[in-house]
């Protein structure tokens, strides 16, 4: 009971905190249609190059993730987004994601044609995608929280996930119902632009939420946490 009571604090402290950090800096939506018209650009242009395309197209998607993630620390760490964090954010997180994310594609190029020749292969790789879904759903935090290098990522994901996962899933996946709810509806053009700029919101109020999470849950015990709860901490 005491171990329920104090993740729900948890809970309470960090959904409240994010939700004025979110508001505070609420024209960080913007950027949603910023990396829209990026990406959009990208893939006209990349379409024209062939494989040199496909590998621009690549750099660009890590180098908004990038941004993305530098703007979520930004609000985590000072409480307020610059114009100017924006501009420098492009490249802040630029090589760990391609680093994370090239890791996993030679990963999958080794793991699929094997799977591929299976019975049952199509359900093995989605059961596969499910597992390291889990298993490295912290890279995020971890690559602007952390700082460690590709395949420390991928360890320290896993570690983390392993200590802290009773904790960590339920509040990702309420994010996840509540974008998945906000997103199902057609609605027309004007108002599908309304609904893209909550989406941007809502986005920015999770990772904000899941970083605050790490930072209560990761160096801590449960056992910690309880004792600071019982203490009024």
């Amino acid at each position: 009971m005491h171990g329920l009571l104090a993740t729900l604090a948890m809970y309470r402290r960090a959904t409240a905190r994010a939700a004025a950090l979110t508001l505070a800096n609420w024209p960080v939506l913007v950027t949603v249609f910023v990396y829209s018209v990026i990406m959009t650009g990208a893939l006209l242009m990349g379409g024209l190059l062939g494989f040199a395309g496909g590998v621009l197209v690549s750099l660009v998607w890590a180098a908004c993730v990038g941004s993305f993630l530098y703007l979520v620390e930004m609000m985590i760490r000072t409480s307020r987004v610059s114009l100017e964090d924006f501009r420098r954010s492009f490249g802040a997180y630029l090589w760990d994601v391609v680093g994370v994310t090239f890791i996993l594609w030679i990963f999958f190029a080794l793991v699929t044609p094997a799977l591929a020749s299976l019975e049952r292969g199509p359900v093995l790789h989605l059961a596969l995608v499910l597992v390291l879904f889990v298993l490295f759903n912290a890279v995020p935090e971890l690559i602007y929280l952390g700082h460690f290098s590709s395949l420390q990522l991928l360890r320290e994901s896993y570690v983390f996930i392993g200590e802290n996962w009773v904790e960590w899933f339920p509040v990702s996946f309420a994010m996840l119902l509540v974008l998945a709810a906000v997103a199902a509806p057609d609605l027309p053009p004007l108002l599908g632009w309304v609904r893209s700029a909550l989406i941007g919101l809502l986005v920015y109020f999770a990772m904000v939420l899941r970083g605050l999470l790490f930072l209560e849950l990761h160096g801590s015990s449960r056992r910690t946490r309880i004792f600071r709860h019982r203490m009024g901490g």
